[in-house]
């Protein structure tokens, strides 16, 4: 009866050891899912201004066939049969011819810079600039000149003197005029003749040391062009480019279709005037248009509604008259940036985030005091207020999941995105720190999937990238067409939406429209 009884203690001991084993080596965990939290709104995000450049062409042909008509601008300046009187005593007499004036370089004015295989009386032409304070835009023209000076003395005995005759003849000098240009808030030209002067490249050295006879001849030689320059000018007010701005404006407002039910929305805005630049008889006259471009998803959506809007122009400067001064002050803000930037979203669904999470997680063992779980699979989801919900299934010497909650962030550096602040949800941590097994409560659990949890974006964007490129790229009209470059493209954001994450890029470049096929 005795050892019976101690049998069945012994048995019973037994079967207590084998249950509290079982209890500590297959413990279930299995938390209730947190409720979602309020959706919150994708935050916003600044960016600089974009430019798109329109350059169009100013044809200076009318002009130089006026400036250069011997009936508008003479090309003989004959005072050699008479002399004419020095305000200081003394007779001078001059003769003068000049060649056809030709449109300079917009960076004409280089006094004083050194330049290879210019000659130092081609860079004196250059120095009459150096004491002209230029504001705006400024256009301007050079004729060669060929010209003689004499001279008769004041007194008797006085020496006389010429310089352009015999071995000398003719002496170089050149006519450069100075034109003020710019636009009107109506897309025209707006010009007024700022002065002209007359540059002698071989001066003369005549033996009067106190009567400056070359600057009086200079004097009338700027005085016999100044009329027929500011006649030609008013060939330049009757230049436009309305109806270049129009066709661009018109085929910018629309939606681009980047492909099904993606579509990339320019949002122009402004245009305004960079300034111009010279080929030859022709002037580029680069527009530019400041937009806030974007990419959407769904149906397309609507046209930008606005007409072409007023140029927006500089201040003139003191320097304009006439017709010049019909531009009104500078009424906005110059864009910060020159570049072209589009703002785009994509989004990744959260099934095959946990799928791709899934892979990298399954097989995954964490091992603490000889205890080991093993993960089989993990699946992330939205929890609103920008914040992921994610579940991790495990089993081993416990088995069930956990809930764990943390914050979509990305690594401007790596181009990855991340779980900031991931942290067990209350429901699981109560579970871990109140029934689990304490080596299962103290196993680095999280830790182990924290580096798991790691989302390239460097796929995702690179096909942004390439649909963005292909789509600044094409004919919009059949006069109006784009020609763009995506230089950089990186992810800027991250946000997680109820169904989806998204990654928010910001791309960097150029876009630049021609009309005509021809800039």
């Amino acid at each position: 009866m005795v050892l019976m009884s101690r049998y069945h203690v012994v048995a019973t001991m037994g079967v207590l050891l084998s249950l509290t084993s079982c209890a500590d080596t297959d413990f279930v965990m299995r938390p209730p899912a947190p409720e979602k939290l309020p959706s919150a709104e994708a935050p916003t995000f600044e960016i600089t201004d974009s430019v798109i450049n329109v350059p169009v062409q100013l044809d200076l042909s009318g002009f130089l066939h006026a400036a250069n008509d011997p009936k508008v601008t003479p090309k003989k300046f004959d005072h050699w049969g008479s002399f004419i009187k020095h305000p200081k005593g003394g007779d001078y007499k001059y003769y003068a011819e000049r060649e056809d004036f030709a449109v300079e370089p917009f960076d004409f004015p280089q006094a004083g810079r050194a330049e290879p295989g210019v000659s130092i009386q081609d860079r004196s032409l250059r120095d009459w600039w150096k004491d002209v304070e230029l504001s705006g835009s400024s256009l301007f023209v050079s004729a060669p000149l060929r010209y003689k000076i004499g001279l008769r003395p004041h007194s008797v005995g006085g020496t006389s003197g010429q310089c352009g005759e015999g071995n000398e003849w003719p002496k170089r000098a050149a006519l450069n005029g100075n034109i003020a240009m710019a636009m009107t808030p109506n897309y025209g030209v707006s010009a007024s003749l700022r002065g002209v002067t007359a540059n002698p490249l071989d001066p003369c050295r005549l033996p009067t040391a106190d009567l400056d006879v070359q600057e009086a001849v200079n004097a009338k030689l700027s005085d016999h062009a100044k009329d027929g320059l500011t006649h030609a000018v008013s060939h330049l007010n009757g230049l436009t480019v309305k109806s270049h701005a129009e066709d661009v404006w018109s085929a910018l407002r629309n939606p681009i279709q980047l492909e099904q039910d993606a579509w990339l929305l320019l949002n122009i805005d402004t245009v305004g005037h960079r300034g111009f630049s010279k080929d030859g008889h022709i002037v580029k006259n680069t527009l530019e248009i400041t937009a806030h471009p974007v990419i959407v998803y769904g149906a397309e959506p609507p046209a930008t509604p606005a007409a072409l809007p007023s140029l927006e122009t500089e201040p003139t400067s003191a320097e304009f008259r006439g017709v010049a001064d019909v531009q009104r002050a500078y009424p906005g803000r110059q864009p910060s940036s020159r570049g072209f930037h589009v703002l785009a979203d994509t989004r990744v669904d959260y099934s095959t985030l946990s799928t791709s999470l899934s892979n990298r997680l399954r097989g995954k063992r964490v091992v603490h005091k000889g205890y080991a779980v093993q993960m089989t699979g993990a699946k992330i989801s939205g929890l609103g207020a920008n914040q992921v919900l994610l579940r991790v299934d495990f089993t081993g010497d416990a088995r069930g999941h956990v809930y764990l909650i943390g914050k979509p962030e990305i690594n401007a550096m790596t181009q990855t995105v991340y779980l900031s602040g991931l942290r067990y949800d209350l429901k699981t941590a109560h579970l871990l720190q109140s029934t689990a097994p304490d080596w299962l409560y103290h196993a680095p659990l999280r830790e182990a999937i924290t580096p798991e949890i790691v989302l390239g974006v460097t796929p995702i964007i690179d096909r942004l990238h390439d649909l963005l490129k292909t789509g600044l790229n094409r004919t919009l009209s059949p006069i109006v067409s784009m020609q763009g470059a995506v230089t950089s493209m990186p992810g800027i954001a991250v946000f997680a939406d109820m169904d989806a994450l998204s990654i928010r890029a910001m791309s960097n470049g150029t876009l630049t429209v021609t009309v005509d096929g021809t800039p």
